[in-house]
């Protein structure tokens, strides 16, 4: 097969070398994408400073605080006092559509800030609950990079040190929940998809299963079946995934059932 970026040979079916998937500046651009109708130019950094109306002494460009996220990003970055970054991350991710339960089915908008986000907040640390919170959202991200990078025709040379690299940050994330109890249970549940999406399909399937036996909670129940669910479909175990589907009582209302039953019967 040849790269469809170089056109240099690639090793078995992929479809990318090494080298070019290499040269990626932000690897978000691999993950599907949602339709951002709301976005506009400023969003996606380009043409962020307002234009200036009439004369002025200098050409330069000066930033200061406002409401565009970049700016406020930009203004967080650049002051010693970084204690607002939990809040505007938390905030621009949980805007975004990132929860703290991982799905499996989230969509994120093309915009460049989230990768900026991340290679500039991931290493902060901040002992607090709302940077926990944080953390595990950036670990969504990061982990919905995973499984999307695992299954593309990639060469393995390339696919495989960049999914235990980002396999291993996301995890660093979801430990910074362990203090905190209504978060580390959000983080554990993500771990397990992680496990599933890095290719420990078996591990995770017995984890989820473990946790099923253990809850009492009928909507968090619920969750676990449905991330079981996912896991078997994608697995290729269809028929198992619609006897778990049909375990959920019927008055659970997720969307994401109706969409795995119908992914179901498109690949029967």
């Amino acid at each position: 097969m040849g790269c469809v970026v170089c056109g240099g040979e690639t090793k078995g079916s992929a479809l990318l070398c090494e080298k070019c998937f290499g040269a990626i500046d932000d690897p978000l651009v691999l993950l599907p994408t949602a339709l951002d109708p709301k976005s506009d130019q400023r969003m996606f950094q380009i043409s962020s400073p307002c234009l200036r109306i009439g004369p002025v002494s200098s050409a330069d460009v000066s930033y200061s605080k406002g409401p565009e996220p970049a700016l406020r990003l930009r203004e967080i970055l650049a002051s010693e006092d970084k204690s607002g970054l939990p809040l505007f991350v938390s905030g621009y991710l949980t805007g975004l559509g990132v929860g703290l339960y991982l799905r499996g089915d989230e969509r994120l908008p093309r915009r460049g800030m989230i990768w900026s986000i991340l290679q500039n907040a991931v290493e902060s640390d901040f002992k607090t609950e709302q940077w926990a919170a944080a953390s595990i959202r950036m670990g969504n991200v990061l982990a919905l990079l995973v499984r999307e990078v695992s299954r593309l025709p990639i060469e393995a040379s390339a696919v495989l040190p960049f999914v235990q690299k980002y396999t291993e940050a996301v995890r660093t994330l979801y430990a910074r929940s362990l203090p905190y109890p209504s978060l580390s249970d959000a983080a554990a549940i993500n771990e397990i998809l992680l496990d599933h999406w890095a290719g420990n399909s078996e591990k995770a399937l017995s984890m989820i299963e473990d946790r099923i036996e253990g809850e009492r909670s009928e909507a968090a129940r619920a969750h676990l079946l449905i991330v079981k669910a996912t896991m078997l479909v994608e697995s290729g175990m269809q028929s198992q995934a619609v006897q778990v589907l049909e375990s959920i009582p019927g008055k659970v209302r997720d969307e994401r059932i109706s969409r795995l039953k119908a992914l179901i019967e498109v690949t029967r």
